[in-house]
């Protein structure tokens, strides 16, 4: 097996990444490696995956937030460790499969947090079916579509549901709908099946923002999103087994 680094740039992530590269016996492949260690918080670890999506990805926390990451710095020699001797289990977490579409393109990229479709400059609006049926006709700033892992990152901060990382579902949760006496939107977040696809369509061309977990595309002539659930496609490496309430206190309880 082959690893490679991804890392912060800060004094504290490079001092580990010296360490690793000193005491971990595998090759270097920047190309294509079988194992991904990522160090920092959970921005560097979804960047690693994106880069490198058929890896195996280990996560060192020396970042603010570390819901993915499975070692800290006090687990560093067992991390090494593990590697070394390929003692570490993996943890097969979900994906969003979302193919945009505009008037002249059409283009499928992949999240493990979140999508999102935004027009912050006026009102959005947007036909959302499920399956093919219509559900609502969205007006508002717009709308974010999340994985089990993902419901813990922007779509908690938009009242969304926590949801168990056993279960394999989409949930889309509206941003700043428009509720009166002529215009009614959910209101709330749907939790969807892993078996449901869920389509945004535009009456005409529309300049949106597109957010693909930290990446993020400005599409002035989109017409429509298809979103649908790939389950377990991420591989996560880990000692043991974390409990998804474990990651819950770890990110919001405990200092």
């Amino acid at each position: 097996m082959k690893y490679w680094i991804i890392s912060k740039k800060d004094e504290t992530s490079q001092k580990y990444v010296k360490k690793l590269h000193k005491e971990i016996e595998l090759d270097l492949d920047e190309k294509a490696p079988d194992i991904v260690i990522a160090i920092g918080g959970d921005g560097t670890f979804i960047s690693a995956v994106h880069q490198y999506p058929k890896a195996i990805h280990f996560g060192l926390h020396t970042g603010h937030l570390g819901f993915y990451a499975n070692y800290t710095l006090a687990d560093i020699d067992t991390l090494i460790d593990d590697i070394n001797h390929s003692s570490f289990v993996c943890e097969k977490i979900d994906s969003l499969k979302c193919e945009l579409k505009t008037s002249h393109t059409s283009f499928v990229t992949y999240a493990i947090n979140e999508m999102t479709i935004l027009m912050p400059p006026k009102t959005l609006i947007l036909d959302v079916k499920v399956d093919g049926e219509l559900l609502e006709t969205f007006r508002g700033t717009g709308v974010c579509l999340s994985t089990a892992y993902g419901s813990t990152a922007y779509n908690k901060s938009l009242d969304g549901a926590i949801v168990d990382s056993t279960i394999h579902s989409i949930q889309l949760a509206e941003i700043a709908g428009i509720n009166s006496n002529q215009f009614r939107t959910l209101s709330t977040s749907l939790v969807l099946s892993s078996k449901r696809v869920v389509s945004l369509h535009t009456k005409e061309e529309e300049h949106v923002f597109v957010t693909i977990d930290n990446q993020s595309y400005d599409l002035k002539d989109f017409m429509q999103a298809d979103i649908s659930l790939l389950e377990s496609q991420i591989k996560i490496g880990c000692h043991t087994k974390r409990s998804f309430i474990q990651r819950i206190k770890k990110a919001f309880f405990q200092e």
